[in-house]
């Protein structure tokens, strides 16, 4: 089984992957990532490393290196920092935040949230598991879905209790979640807003007939309206990059998705806008192209 971040890639196209997934997860940091991946060579040229740019909300821009597998322990990156002017992004998986302090280069770290315990809860329940039609990993949801919670201000309970949602939505994976319950949150009320989120969503999955938007009962606690507004506006947006034309229900899949987008107020402009927001490559394709076919 594929690990969702190669550590230990040895050539420009893993690189390349590392970096396409760091971008998915930066999109609830509110980083877009540049998609331009150049290679690091050295006075031979042989390459040793990769590099791209990633911005910030601020507008800053921010570089990231990937030193090759077989490239690691002979200094490149210590180098490379001694004469670089753009400041560094980095995870907190890279452990790279000694490095650059020792080193004096300015940094930033972005994706703290992944290191909660119920990121860290539902990371390991998906185990690099991806959609069978799509190819697509599973944790693209989560933090697609993370992004589109940062976009409506969310708490951090409903943002920890998204993560949680796949851990206890199907009766199985609750089953299976039930005896060590205690070690996915510390904090009781963000399990409650997963199960409330279970209760809301499995009301009215897409296989139950859905007259109008108004037959969609929201529950009363706005995260977990925002939590189904990250669930909805994610999965609509796979659905209609991967499925639209394909699915064998897309016809009432579609219209399953525009009743909940509806239910949630939603409208066809901001869907436009996080349509386009989620998707971390700058050639992006947009809602009018998709519906165009």
């Amino acid at each position: 089984m594929m690990r969702r971040f190669d550590m230990d890639a040895n050539d420009l196209d893993g690189a390349t992957r590392y970096f396409e997934e760091r971008a998915v997860q930066g999109l609830f940091e509110g980083y877009a990532w540049s998609g331009r991946v150049e290679a690091l060579v050295d006075g031979d040229g042989a390459p040793w490393g990769a590099r791209t740019v990633s911005t910030d909300s601020a507008g800053v821009d921010r570089q990231s290196v990937y030193v090759l597998a077989s490239a690691r322990g002979r200094g490149h990156l210590s180098r490379y920092v001694a004469d670089a002017a753009m400041p560094f992004v980095t995870a907190p998986g890279c452990d790279l935040e000694d490095f650059f302090t020792k080193r004096g280069v300015p940094y930033v770290v972005a994706g703290r949230f992944t290191e909660t315990r119920e990121y860290r809860a539902v990371a390991t329940f998906f185990d690099g598991r991806r959609a069978a039609r799509s190819g697509v990993d599973y944790m693209h949801h989560i933090d697609e879905g993370l992004a589109v919670l940062r976009d409506v201000g969310a708490s951090d309970r409903a943002w920890r209790a998204w993560c949680l949602h796949p851990l206890v939505q199907a009766d199985e994976a609750l089953a299976e979640a039930y005896p060590r319950v205690a070690e996915l949150t510390d904090d009781p009320r963000v399990l409650a807003l997963a199960m409330e989120y279970r209760n809301v969503a499995n009301a009215c999955l897409s296989h139950r007939a859905i007259a109008s938007a108004s037959d969609i009962a929201l529950g009363p606690l706005p995260e977990v309206a925002a939590m189904l507004r990250a669930d909805k506006v994610q999965n609509y947006k796979d659905f209609l990059l991967h499925h639209r034309d394909t699915h064998p229900r897309r016809a009432a899949l579609d219209r399953y998705f525009r009743l909940w987008l509806e239910r949630l107020e939603v409208s066809r402009d901001d869907f436009a806008r996080l349509f386009c927001a989620l998707q971390p490559r700058p050639e992006k394709v947009s809602l009018e192209a998709v519906e165009k076919g």
